[in-house]
């Protein structure tokens, strides 16, 4: 493992270790490095916890690594603004980090390009782009969340061949077979699972279960 693609990597499959417990945060992984050595990686937990940059110092720590100078891989544009922790961006500075790999910019208007401006300010070498269509396809639904104040939503359902899913005087039962039933497993999102449990036709609505 030598080249930025590699610990961009290896960074986002971090990342990906927080699925289910950061929503509706984004999820995020960071990497250090120095001279082609892994000296700390993180990745953000828990909604609330710290950030993956600071996940990464603590872990070069417990490793007694010096990070000044160092590099940094982080799947998202580090936050330059107060929220439920401190910046990041300011904990970069802080490390004494010289160069930040980022995959990409943060679409969160209290952010979006703040963090990388913060850094190049303070005399820090920051790329972006870095896998960046990964990092982007990773986050789906939190890009979804900021841009356009909406849920990411999968929905499963089954219907006859004429496009019903059920009887509007409630006595049809199942359409598919029990093997269709159990939640859907897909590796890749979090999926919440909810059956249609019945159609109320005068009001369109659904009554979930």
């Amino acid at each position: 493992m030598n080249t930025h693609i590699d610990f961009m990597n290896l960074a986002l499959s971090l990342a990906q270790r927080g699925q289910g417990d950061v929503e509706p945060n984004p999820m995020v992984g960071a990497v250090i490095v120095r001279d082609g050595v892994v000296l700390g990686q993180g990745w953000h937990k828990k909604f609330g916890g710290p950030h993956a940059e600071i996940e990464a110092f603590a872990d070069a720590k417990r490793n007694g690594a010096d990070v000044r100078g160092a590099e940094m891989y982080v799947t998202l544009e580090p936050c330059c603004h107060y929220g439920k922790t401190p910046p990041c961006a300011k904990a970069i500075i802080e490390s004494g980090v010289s160069k930040v790999y980022i995959a990409m910019r943060d679409p969160n208007p209290k952010v979006d390009g703040g963090g990388m401006k913060m850094l190049t300010d303070a005399g820090i070498e920051v790329v972006s782009g870095i896998c960046q269509r990964q990092a982007e396809s990773l986050n789906k639904p939190f890009v979804k969340h900021i841009t356009r104040r909406r849920p990411w939503v999968i929905v499963k359902w089954a219907q006859t061949l004429d496009g019903k899913i059920a009887a509007r005087d409630a006595s049809s039962q199942w359409i598919s077979k029990p093997s269709a039933s159990p939640p859907v497993s897909c590796p890749d999102w979090r999926i919440l699972h909810a059956g249609i449990r019945q159609h109320l036709p005068d009001t369109g609505l659904c009554r979930m279960h």
